[in-house]
């Protein structure tokens, strides 16, 4: 009876216990190894938003060039968009050891990405800054680099210079940009908010970003 009962054991351990050990310590991985470029771009792309909704970066710049800043912003702004989905296609194939994980902030950040997802493809907003999933994903997976062997999104200077080979969807964002109306500004405003709370959940403690982040 004690060698059937330990083996029961055994077999209840192997089955559910060392699977659930394992995907916690998968998901840290994940976060370890991707955490980083995600928080950055995520940051980016909520400070970005936060500038067109409430600091008259389109008027300022991208419709008066401003100091012949057009170009700049125009590219700036083209780059954070496709840097977030690049990092977000980062780790798509990993998504399942976050969403899944008994570790609260990490299934909070699984939830984050999806809903982020969410509001881009929701038509509730109107056409504006609509982007499908396989749009989101044809983009992500343009921003992807080989760089010695190690996977890593393009920087600012190689996105320049390929942009063109994404111009199904960058240039949707731009017109979407030079002519926001009040649905494209709901949307970028609830998104701008979800990018937020991501940062603040990736950078817990401050770390990365020890400063005041407003909200638009």
């Amino acid at each position: 009876m004690v060698a059937l009962a330990g083996s029961v054991v055994t077999a209840i351990v192997s089955t559910f216990g060392l699977p659930v050990i394992q995907g916690r310590r998968d998901a840290r991985k994940v976060l370890d190894t991707y955490g980083g470029p995600l928080v950055d771009a995520a940051y980016e792309l909520q400070a970005r938003l936060y500038n067109i909704l409430s600091l008259q970066f389109v008027d300022r710049y991208l419709k008066n060039n401003a100091q012949d800043k057009k170009d700049a912003a125009i590219h700036s702004t083209l780059f954070v968009f496709a840097q977030f989905f690049g990092s977000r296609e980062l780790i798509r194939g990993e998504i399942q050891y976050l969403r899944f994980s008994r570790h609260r902030r990490t299934r909070r950040v699984s939830q984050l990405i999806w809903e982020i997802g969410e509001e881009f493809l929701a038509d509730s907003y109107g056409p504006q800054f609509m982007l499908w999933r396989v749009e989101q994903r044809g983009l992500g997976e343009r921003m992807i680099s080989s760089v010695n062997g190690r996977v890593t999104c393009l920087g600012y200077a190689a996105f320049v210079e390929q942009r063109d080979t994404m111009a199904e969807w960058l240039k949707p964002l731009l017109h979407d940009l030079e002519n926001l109306d009040d649905g494209g500004r709901r949307r970028l405003t609830r998104i701008q908010h979800l990018l937020l709370e991501l940062v603040r959940e990736l950078d817990n403690k401050g770390k990365r970003y020890p400063f005041t982040m407003n909200e638009a």
